[in-house]
């Protein structure tokens, strides 16, 4: 029996959503990180895209080895759909090939050995939030910057008509 769904809609605070097979890894990794972060677990691809539907998720962390989907698969179809996310790639294996692949078609951000380290996982999450953050900023301020521009284009050929 799963607990009903938390809905994080918190922007100032990093959503992050961990993607992992392993039931023990998910907590584990809640337990370390929920203090600094609204922490979103998922199991598989299924849980992700609901969790990415109704969450304003700043950073997804996944597995590589998992059954059904791999880590770098689930990374690339998130990059398809939502770019803005920042996508990381956690293992306990050595495998140059998803690491490549991770990389050149999920467009991921940051590669982490299993297991973790805590400051240093830490620390590239919220660097991620940050890049996140600063180019939703940039977008709100570029739209601000256009509907000024054409305010001031509208309010110029008002003048000039009369």
């Amino acid at each position: 029996m799963s607990a009903a769904p938390q809905l994080f809609n918190d922007a100032s605070r990093p959503c992050v959503l961990f993607v992992d097979d392993d039931a023990g890894n998910r907590q584990a990794f809640q337990t370390t990180f929920r203090r600094s972060f609204d922490v979103l677990l998922a199991r598989d691809l299924n849980e992700a895209w609901e969790h990415l539907a109704t969450n304003h998720v700043h950073v997804v962390i996944a597995d590589q080895r998992m059954p059904y989907t791999t880590g770098s698969q689930l990374l690339t179809l998130i990059r398809g759909r939502y770019p803005q996310i920042r996508r990381m790639l956690i293992t306990g294996y050595a495998d140059i090939e998803a690491i490549i692949e991770a990389v050149n078609l999920g467009g991921v951000s940051r590669y982490i050995a299993k297991p973790w380290n805590e400051a240093e996982l830490t620390s590239a999450m919220h660097q991620a939030f940050d890049e996140v953050k600063a180019e939703e900023d940039q977008k709100a301020y570029t739209e601000r910057l256009v509907t000024a521009n054409r305010q001031l284009e509208f309010a110029l050929r008002q003048r000039l008509i009369s």
